[in-house]
């Protein structure tokens, strides 16, 4: 069954006007059902966290479970979402500086999670699962390879992936990757 879509929503930043497809103006609502749910242009902070969740947060936070844990890294990622969430919530870093807002204040109004903890979870998440497994593949390998001690004439060794691991998952006396094989202690030395 091939159902096209007739029917459009606009928000403040949209030009008036008509909208048309293939020869055919489109009907403007105010309100349509999305995915089960009624979605609008109505102020609802919640079903606006819900869409913003489900759809922005995998698109940036994806592929960072391997993405070594810089500064840099998480400053590119902290600051676009940051921007996205002030789109969210419809206003601007000048606006929010005027207002003395903070950010902590701008995750109250947006009510949607936090992306540095959503991309330590997944990092958690897959460094076990790399670690459990059972076969040899090259991400595996990769885990476990130490590479040469190679003189680099200035400033310290690149950030790699397992640093993050080295750093976070504190188990006296064990290895990040020993805790990694037991599926329940992983489970309570992750970020919650």
């Amino acid at each position: 069954m091939n159902v096209k879509k007739t029917q459009w929503m606009k928000n403040r930043f949209c030009d008036q006007g008509k909208v048309t497809l293939e020869g055919r103006d489109l009907q403007e609502v105010t309100s349509y059902i999305y995915l089960g749910r009624e979605v609008n242009m109505l102020k609802d902070p919640k079903l606006r966290a819900h869409i913003f969740e489900a759809s922005i947060i995998p698109a940036i936070s994806y592929g960072t479970e391997v993405w070594p844990d810089t500064k840099k890294n998480a400053t590119a990622l902290r600051t676009s979402y940051r921007a996205l969430e002030r789109a969210l919530i419809g206003t601007t870093r000048f606006e929010q500086w005027k207002k003395e807002q903070r950010s902590t204040d701008l995750r109250q109004l947006s009510q949607i999670r936090d992306l540095e903890e959503h991309i330590q979870r997944g990092k958690h998440r897959w460094g076990g699962h790399v670690i459990r497994r059972q076969d040899d593949r090259w991400s595996t390998r990769l885990t476990h390879w130490i590479p040469r001690n190679i003189k680099r004439p200035l400033g310290r060794p690149p950030t790699r992936w397992t640093d993050y691991f080295r750093k976070n998952i504190s188990q006296p006396g064990r290895h990040w990757m020993t805790v990694a094989q037991d599926r329940a202690a992983w489970r309570t030395c992750g970020p919650r």
